[in-house]
């Protein structure tokens, strides 16, 4: 069996009570999000889409499951054109050109911490507390200046996407969503780096972006908003099942 294929029927089969319960939940989400609407919009499909996509990934990441890399990639694409739509730009990009190949890199990484008793489940580790200092810093001055140049960039990004017929929003909501965006973006890009490396310590980080997530497109009034705010909050709940899981993980 093609061993893609073999690792994503074992991450699925795999699954525990608890994680089937998260997937349901998106599920009645998406459900719910038609019937709240009213109508059979194409933008709300590809919404609940990479809503479902983006639960199975982290799930599956939770538990340290190879098979999360694949799921991550194709709701990674869907992400990135939900985020161009609502003008979340700096999430977008990183998804785009950061994520994106972050995927496969991932899988490589991980390929290589796999346990010898499980095939498709991998060896977490902690950081120093030398390492953790070097990338709060790091993740402090990084966040400043991003913010600073999407402040300025923001309007000539819009005008950009506008000539390519692209319609998204004019302008960031407020100067909060700027600045949340920038701390998301700069701390998934961070936080995806560390997750291939298999530390404990992305699952805190994680905890933060979902918050900061939630609070971004609660303040975005886009047709994507509803489903991924959803998205978000399931994710959150993830966020400790993946702190638990990944602790026991590093002690087996």
């Amino acid at each position: 069996m093609n061993k893609y294929l073999y690792t994503l029927r074992q991450g699925i089969v795999t699954l525990t009570p608890f994680e089937t319960l998260l997937l349901a939940a998106i599920l009645l989400l998406s459900i719910a999000s038609f019937i709240i609407k009213g109508e059979f919009a194409v933008n709300n499909l590809i919404a609940c889409i990479s809503a479902t996509l983006g639960v199975f990934c982290v799930v599956l990441g939770a538990k340290g499951s190879m098979a999360n890399w694949i799921f991550g990639t194709v709701e990674c694409v869907l992400y990135s054109y939900i985020a161009l739509s609502g003008h979340i730009y700096g999430d977008a990009l990183q998804r785009l050109f950061y994520t994106l190949p972050m995927q496969f890199v991932g899988w490589h990484l991980w390929s290589k911490r796999k346990r010898n008793n499980a095939a498709v489940q991998i060896k977490t580790r902690y950081m120093t507390w030398r390492v953790r200092g070097f990338y709060f810093l790091l993740m402090l001055a990084l966040i400043l200046a991003f913010g600073y140049f999407l402040k300025f960039a923001g309007p000539h990004l819009t005008s950009f996407f506008e000539y390519m017929h692209f319609h998204v929003q004019p302008n960031y909501t407020n100067e909060l969503q700027l600045w949340l965006d920038a701390a998301t973006t700069i701390l998934f890009l961070v936080t995806m780096f560390i997750s291939t490396k298999a530390y404990v310590e992305q699952w805190y980080l994680w905890l933060v972006i979902n918050v900061f997530s939630i609070v971004i497109w609660a303040l975005s009034k886009t047709d994507f908003s509803f489903m991924t705010v959803a998205k978000y909050s399931v994710y959150l709940v993830n966020t400790f099942y993946g702190i638990y899981m990944w602790n026991k993980l590093s002690k087996a």
